[in-house]
């Protein structure tokens, strides 16, 4: 199949080269059978049921994993229904979220569980292609651009008098990178408005390894002097703030441990070791009972039942 042979031959890192970054794009019918996800490619038959021809997700993202050290980027414009099924319990994504997340590549989806992406006969484009490329040039942040397809995609929709329900969804892998630039090279000043609000919240939290990151984030790509400069000042007094908490923290635990140096030479009367004056134990009496029995006052091998609740008493007790 061409389309297999395209991933596996032309695609490969052998053939291109290690990349950094990876996108890749599909638009076009998704389905899902016996939990597995598949594209249905140009070549792909509506008759074959065993969808032999069809380009499973898995082969598609153990391909793009080839490029170990790439930030990869899985984008479906298409349906997410099961084949054969209105029920859409399994639609298509489940797979490939599961795969997704194993290997560390984000998704995002044209629309969520259950629904359709809408071609739009105005735009000549699918709603999403054309929301993404329109959103891109200002987004670069998976939250912001997140937010831009969800509003945006549902009104060209309303717009073109198709159903508005589609939802686009951006899922990222590693949730780690939740405030990494999708393309840190096209950065715009929203992205870096956010970011610089971000740090500026984690630095008055005092989480400020976090806040650090994310200024590091500013210097990496921002193209404007003054906003490195205003990284450069924050990095330098939350490094400040961090060794003063680090002082801070040692002279506390040096405080502590000369309060508990001076405790061996108190007790409860103020003087001297605080176990001198403490009272000596009254020692266990050593005594011999004799018990009543039958035979007298005196103990016997053959003790009654009163003879030993006398011995549970009197002696075991003390």
């Amino acid at each position: 199949m061409q389309q297999s042979r395209l991933l596996t031959q032309n695609l490969h890192p052998d053939r291109i080269g290690q990349v950094d970054r990876f996108w890749f794009f599909f638009a076009g019918h998704g389905i899902s059978l016996n939990g597995k996800d598949y594209l249905m490619t140009s070549d792909s038959l509506v008759e074959d049921i065993d969808l032999r021809i069809a380009l499973s997700l898995d082969e598609v993202i153990a391909c793009l994993r080839k490029h170990q050290n790439a930030e990869i980027v899985l984008v479906l414009d298409s349906c997410r229904q099961t084949i054969g099924s209105r029920d859409f319990t399994n639609s298509i994504g489940e797979e490939t979220i599961q795969l997704a997340k194993s290997r560390g590549i984000t998704t995002i989806f044209s629309c969520n569980y259950g629904q359709f992406s809408h071609e739009l006969d105005s735009k000549k484009h699918g709603s999403f292609t054309y929301s993404l490329i329109e959103g891109l040039k200002q987004y670069t942040l998976p939250t912001q651009l997140e937010n831009y397809l969800q509003k945006y995609v549902p009104k060209l929709n309303a717009e073109d008098n198709k159903s508005s329900n589609q939802t686009p969804i951006i899922r990222i892998e590693p949730v780690s990178k939740v405030n990494d630039f999708l393309l840190p090279q096209f950065a715009s000043k929203a992205d870096l408005d956010e970011i610089i609000s971000l740090a500026k919240s984690e630095e008055l939290n005092d989480r400020f390894d976090k806040a650090r990151d994310l200024w590091w984030k500013v210097i990496k790509v921002s193209y404007s002097e003054e906003q490195r400069v205003l990284a450069q000042e924050a990095i330098e007094r939350i490094n400040d703030k961090k060794s003063k908490v680090a002082q801070e923290a040692i002279e506390r635990i040096n405080n502590e441990k000369t309060l508990d140096s001076d405790l061996p030479s108190r007790n409860f009367l103020g003087k001297g070791n605080p176990t001198k004056n403490l009272p000596k134990p009254i020692p266990k009496p050593n005594r011999k009972v004799e018990y009543m029995n039958p035979g007298g006052w005196k103990d016997s091998p053959n003790k009654s039942w009163l003879s030993r609740v006398f011995h549970y008493i009197f002696d075991e007790k003390d």
